[in-house]
C-alpha cells in the first residue's frame, strides 16, 4: 500500500482520507494538465466569489448563518471576503474622510480640539522638514495604518452584537462572522455609492455619500438581525439602530487614533 507523499498516511484511492492530497501519476505532469489546473482554480474562485457577493447584498445574515452551520464551500471564507472588500475600498476610496482623514482636511490649527498644525511645526522644527513633506509623510502613514489595522474594528462590532443579543448564547467567533461580512458589506457598498454618485451627480457634498451609506447600513443591520439572531422585526429594528449609531461611533474613534499614530510617527 502507498503513502501519501503529503501527510505519509496510508493511500487508498487518489486522493488521501487524512488530507486531501491528490495522488498525481506521471501522465498527469503535463502542461495541459498544469493550464486546465490553473483555469479550474479561476473559474472556482469566480464562482465562489459571486456566489458569496449575491449573498452578502441581498440575502443579509444568510451568509453568516451558512457558515456556522457548516455550509461553506460554495463561498468564500469570511476574512477572504473582507480582505477583498479591504483592498476594494482603499484601491477606490484611500483619499476619503472615513477610517482617516487626509491631510489637507487634517492640517488645522484646531481639528476637533487636537493642535495639529502645531504638532505639525514641533516636527519640522526636530527633523529639519517642510510642512509638505510631513504631510505627504501623514497621507503615506495614514493610508497605510488605515488599511492594515481596519481589520480590528470587527472584535468591536463584534461585541455590540454580544449585548444586544445576549439571551441567543452564541459564542463569540459566530457574532466575529456576522460582524466580518456586514463590515465587508459596508465596504463594498460605500465603493458602489460613490461611483455612482460621480456618475450620475456633479460635486456632490459628503452628506450624499453618509446618508445613504448609514440607509444601507442600517437596513442590513436590521435584517441580518432578524435572520441571524432571529429578533423579531421589532426588536430587530431597535436593535440595529442602537447597534448602526454605535458601529459609527467606534469608526470615529478608528479615524481619530489613525490620524494621531500616523502624525505621531512621522
Amino acid at each position: 500500500m502507498r503513502n501519501c507523499k503529503n501527510c505519509k498516511a496510508k493511500l487508498e484511492g487518489k486522493f488521501c482520507s487524512q488530507c486531501g492530497e491528490k495522488v498525481i501519476g506521471k501522465n498527469e505532469l503535463t502542461i495541459t494538465h498544469i493550464v486546465s489546473e490553473a483555469i479550474g482554480i479561476i473559474t472556482n474562485f469566480d464562482s465562489k466569489l459571486f456566489r458569496t457577493i449575491k449573498l452578502l447584498f441581498f440575502y443579509p445574515g444568510r451568509l453568516s448563518k451558512n457558515y456556522i452551520e457548516g455550509i461553506r464551500v460554495p463561498f468564500m471564507k469570511p476574512f477572504q471576503i473582507f480582505v477583498i472588500a479591504n483592498i476594494i475600498f482603499f484601491l477606490f476610496l484611500s483619499d476619503i474622510d472615513l477610517f482617516r482623514t487626509p491631510s489637507k482636511w487634517f492640517f488645522k490649527e484646531d481639528f476637533d480640539g487636537i493642535k495639529v498644525l502645531e504638532k505639525v511645526r514641533q516636527i519640522a522644527a526636530l527633523k529639519s522638514i517642510t510642512q509638505e513633506e510631513i504631510a505627504v509623510l501623514y497621507d503615506q502613514k495614514s493610508e497605510s495604518y488605515a488599511k492594515g489595522l481596519i481589520f480590528v474594528l470587527i472584535p468591536f462590532i463584534a461585541f455590540i452584537g454580544v449585548v444586544l443579543n445576549f439571551r441567543k448564547k452564541l459564542k463569540f467567533p459566530e457574532h466575529l462572522v456576522f460582524a466580518t461580512h456586514y463590515f465587508s458589506f459596508v465596504l463594498i457598498v460605500s465603493v458602489i455609492n460613490s461611483e455612482l454618485l460621480k456618475l450620475f451627480i456633479d460635486g456632490f457634498s459628503k452628506w450624499w455619500f453618509i446618508i445613504p451609506i448609514t440607509i444601507a447600513e442600517l437596513v442590513y443591520y436590521i435584517v441580518g438581525l432578524n435572520k441571524f439572531y432571529k429578533n423579531s422585526w421589532v426588536a430587530s429594528v431597535f436593535k440595529g439602530v442602537i447597534s448602526v449609531f454605535l458601529v459609527n461611533l467606534f469608526i470615529q474613534f478608528y479615524r481619530v487614533g489613525i490620524n494621531l499614530l500616523a502624525l505621531n510617527s512621522i
